[in-house]
């Protein structure tokens, strides 16, 4: 047993089959815990773990013992295809995109850059923090599929909005081929009648996607993930994991700890306080921020990106987007509603006025004095009526139920029966005489737009706050246009996981009978409504710039392929006071709309970053009747001294580098492999077709059923059903958009690309089927006479397991023993010598092949000294040069945190409260030190022996 060679990469035998190691971890005694994939038949596609103090048996292949096998076949199609299969299976160290640019999506380079810029760093980790619509899906899916091409993505956990759980999951599997087993609510049923109750669903699937309040809230799920590690995470609206008190947010710092790269993604990642952003930060790179909390710019812009839609310049990607166009609808409020305001304008000047008379403190500011009670309850009920008079009338009716339950009427206005029973009967007087001037304009809008709820209408997108809203909406609507319930649907935050789901996919499809969906706030993050539909009403005005621009960003978004039109439902009313307080809420749209058209980022107007903020930014705007306090002078120094916190929108020239290949093309090398499959027995005639250049038809049989055990249920197909994989994207991506069309669809075309299960099963099998011992001959007439040219594969894994060097070079010999010139790149000898050309097989005697071993001995001394051990020091003095600066980093954050500590100890020391408090302040302090440390130690170090293995040679 060769111990020092267990990297990943290495092929070995154990218990009578091979192995391929993804993974090695290291004990206290120096033995080693080997993660393995299952190469031969027995154990094909399974996942293994073997510990070497157990299985002492366990053979890595000696490259001197390397057997050379003559490649009889024509033109030599075995030792290429081999040859081929090892560098498309193999690591890439690239900093550019390799692989995501061919997976069916319209490239755009700026969706390129977190994840260029995230290979910058010791470990990639990102916050992705681009505005609404740009499409941060898609930037997670780069990530995903450049990570598991670097064979760092094998176990995934995706955290998604239970509301784009299958959205989030269809996007990935469609775009990508990258398989996300859901845990929602049906997902996790599922699994329980599939799985031994014991049986922890992260270690047996590798990849999932699950609601983080399921996670938060599921005991037994907190126990399952306590025990499991994952290479990557990625949390979807980060912003709801910012505050680290809050259950989410201490779940998200653990889960931060049980992952080698984390991807955060956020439209709104901070509230405009440093505090929350740090939190964000200080989860993907603990030493990025002094624990004293003083940080600039400067020291998170490597771990963040953040664009808007005006910062990306690429016409391509600006066609993508379409002119939105803002509809006011302006209605007159009728008497009845008049004489409703002017109540609760009598209750709020009133209210005004004691304070403004009686004290000096901020009308929100501390206290229980009756006129504050006063002012926060009449505009409590304008906020309720300006929503609905069903939401106005539901706040008063159950304030009423309130008083008299408690007994505790007071002689404020929220606590007087008589004024609650006043406004009460005029609200139902006013709803029963259909006085509600918004209703019957959007009514009247809908009537002019042609729209009667019928199968060729317009599909339309209605916004409200309140749940007493929606279902008013709705009632309303079925009433005048005789809507049946299939016809209109009601989405909010009080719907199961499953149902959000559902309800989200069906409005996105074709054939859906939802003609108008009426959504509160749960509907505005995250969701995508612009399939099919491009009419939008605000049918209340939500109090915040950045709820507003969440709205109106589900149909305004990239990918929207006709003019969006957004209707702003506004009262109107010539009462004093009373038309101040509605031009301040029509003043929200006008400056969200100058915002889209200019900054981009609409939480840079207040400078709050927080819809609850800017709610009550808004709430005291109006108490002060300031019709201009969208136009005040706002703090510009909140977060980086005016500095915006907007990063580089352009982080490579040339993001995309092309592996080099024996291939012309893919369509190519997928043919000959499907071919020398066939040819030797190791699938059907009938199991895979080939329709055309560019369209690949593969059976699901028994074998790719079995193997393929963790793909969606909704994307595979059934039993000798047919996977059908094209090279062609916009096949593809018309296959996306015809998915679209029929309920409970995804697309029936995936993209032909190494990174499909399908195609890594074919390549795995096509690499299996020469012996892991075994180097493939072949004689080239047009090489110089008498040399052998050895292409051997070398690799050098760190502490972590991570294969650090992985690196196909040429060893070319004389055949009478000695070198014939040093080492070279294989791309350099396959270009001199055209092996990627047509070759002519030729008989190869065993007398030759007995020579040709007789020369591995000198080769593999060759590869080592004259190679390998000089790219080793190489790659240690360039990573040292990097890990030097992280070093000197901890040091620094180091010092910064053990003075801050001291500090806080000379100042609140003295209880034992503040002892414990800071004595565990300390421990973290001490763990974050201790595991950068390691990992810094592990990552750079490069002491192990290389891995080499003999893949082909070449001779003459």
């Amino acid at each position: 047993m060769i111990e020092n060679n267990f990297v990943p990469g290495a092929r070995i035998g154990n218990r009578g089959e091979d192995f391929l190691i993804t993974d090695v971890i290291e004990n206290y005694d120096g033995s080693k815990i080997i993660s393995a994939e299952g190469l031969s038949e027995l154990v094909k596609g399974m996942s293994f773990k073997f510990d070497s103090r157990i299985d002492t048996d366990i053979e890595v292949l000696d490259p001197v013992k390397t057997r050379i096998v003559p490649d009889e076949d024509y033109a030599y199609r075995r030792t290429k295809l081999f040859l081929e299969t090892q560098l498309r299976n193999n690591t890439t160290y690239s900093k550019k995109i390799t692989i995501a640019h061919k997976a069916a999506f319209d490239i755009s380079h700026y969706q390129f850059d977190p994840t260029n810029k995230a290979f910058r760093l010791p470990r990639p980790r990102m916050l992705m923090a681009d505005g609404v619509g740009l499409g941060k899906t898609i930037e997670v899916g780069i990530f995903l599929a450049e990570m598991i091409k670097r064979g760092k993505g094998k176990r995934i956990m995706v955290l998604a909005l239970k509301s784009i759980l299958g959205q989030f999951q269809q996007e990935i599997w469609n775009r990508f081929a990258i398989p996300l087993v859901s845990l929602d609510s049906q997902g996790i049923a599922q699994i329980k009648s599939e799985l031994p109750a014991n049986k922890n669903p992260f270690e047996y699937y590798d990849k999932t996607i699950i609601s983080i309040d399921t996670l938060k809230n599921n005991a037994k799920f907190r126990h399952y993930i306590e025990k499991s590690r994952w290479d990557i995470i990625v949390i979807d609206e980060a912003h709801t994991v910012a505050n680290s008190s809050s259950q989410r947010g201490s779940l998200a710092q653990f889960l931060a700890t049980r992952c080698e790269s984390l991807i955060l993604t956020s439209a709104t990642p901070h509230n405009g306080k440093k505090e929350n952003f740090a939190n964000l930060i200080n989860m993907i790179e603990p030493t990025a921020i002094p624990r004293n909390g003083e940080y600039g710019k400067e020291d998170i812009e490597p771990y963040y990106m953040r664009r808007f839609k005006h910062h990306i310049l690429d016409e391509k990607v600006r066609s993508n987007f379409q002119d939105r166009e803002i509809i006011p609808i302006h209605a007159v409020l009728s008497q009845p509603e008049e004489d409703l305001l002017q109540i609760q304008q009598k209750i709020k000047f009133e209210a005004l006025s004691t304070l403004n008379e009686n004290t000096e403190e901020d009308m929100f500011g501390e206290g229980t004095r009756r006129e504050k009670r006063d002012l926060l309850f009449s505009i409590g009920l304008f906020k309720a009526y300006m929503s609905s008079p069903n939401a106005a009338l539901a706040t008063v009716r159950n304030r009423i139920e309130k008083i008299k339950d408690a007994g505790a009427e007071t002689n404020t206005a929220e606590d007087n029966l008589n004024l609650l029973g006043d406004l009460r009967d005029k609200i139902e007087k006013l709803i029963e005489t259909g006085a509600d001037s918004k209703y019957q304009a959007f009514k009247e809008r809908l009537i002019q737009l042609g729209w009667n709820g019928r199968k060729n209408d317009d599909r339309i997108v209605v916004f409200a706050e309140r749940i007493h809203t929606i279902k008013y909406i709705k009632e309303n609507i079925q009433r005048d246009f005789k809507v049946n319930d299939e016809a209109i649907r009601e989405f909010h935050g009080g719907l199961s996981d499953a149902e959000q789901q559902e309800y989200i996919e069906d409005f996105g499809k074709k054939d859906s009978d939802i003609k108008i969906f009426i959504t509160s706030d749960a509907g505005s993050q995250g969701v995508n409504l612009h399939y099919y539909c491009n009419i939008m009403f605000n049918y209340d005005i939500p109090w915040s710039l950045i709820t507003l621009e969440q709205r109106n960003g589900r149909i305004d978004r990239y990918g929207q392929t006709k003019t969006p039109y957004i209707y702003y439902l506004l009262g109107t009313s010539e009462t004093e006071g009373l038309k101040t307080d509605l031009h301040i809420i029509e003043n929200l749209t006008k400056k969200e709309e100058e915002v889209h058209k200019t900054l981009g980022d609409v939480g840079s107007v207040m400078n709050l970053y927080d819809s609850n903020a800017e709610e009550k930014r808004t709430e005291k705007a109006i108490a002060e009747q300031n019709e201009k306090f969208l136009e005040d002078e706002f703090d510009l120094d909140v977060l980086f001294g005016g500095e915006s916190d907007v990063t580089d929108s352009k982080i490579e020239e040339d993001p995309i580098e092309e592996e080099y290949s024996l291939y012309k093309n893919d369509s190519d090398y997928y043919r000959d492999l499907i071919d020398q499959l066939k040819s030797e027995q190791l699938m059907q005639s009938n199991d895979a077709t080939f329709v055309d250049d560019t369209y690949l038809e593969i059976k699901n049989t028994k074998e790719l059923h079995r193997v393929l055990f963790d793909l969606p249920k909704t994307a595979k197909p059934g039993l000798n059903d047919i996977y059908r994989l094209s090279l062609d994207k916009d096949k593809v991506q018309k296959s996306i958009e015809e998915a679209r069309k029929k309920k409970g669809e995804w697309s029936k075309f995936q993209m032909l690309y190494d990174l499909h299960p399908v195609m890594k099963y074919l390549m795995t099998k096509l690499e299996a089927s020469v012996d892991k011992d075994v180097a493939l001959a072949a004689r080239i007439s047009r090489l110089p006479e008498k040399s052998a040219w050895f292409i051997v594969h070398g690799q050098v894994a760190n502490n972590i397991g991570q294969s650090v060097i992985s690196d196909f070079f040429v060893i070319p010999v004389n055949f009478e023993g000695g070198l014939l010139k040093k080492p070279m790149p294989l791309k350099d000898f396959i270009a001199e010598y055209q092996i990627d050309k047509e070759l002519a097989t030729q008989h190869i005697s065993e007398e030759i092949l007995h020579q040709l071993e007789g020369l591995l001995p000198d080769v593999i001394d060759f590869a080592n000294e004259m190679h390998m051990h000089q790219l080793q020091q190489v790659r240690q003095l360039e990573m040292e040069r990097h890990i030097a600066v992280y070093e000197e980093n901890l040091k620094h954050w180091t010092k910064t945190a053990k003075d801050q500590l001291q500090a806080d100890l000379d100042e609140k020391g003295e209880s034992n409260y503040w002892k414990g408090k800071l004595r565990e302040r300390e421990r973290e302090i001490d763990t974050i030190i201790s595991d950068t440390s390691q990992f810094y130690k592990d990552l750079k170090s490069l002491d192990q022996d290389p891995y080499l293995k003999v893949i082909s040679v070449f001779y003459n």
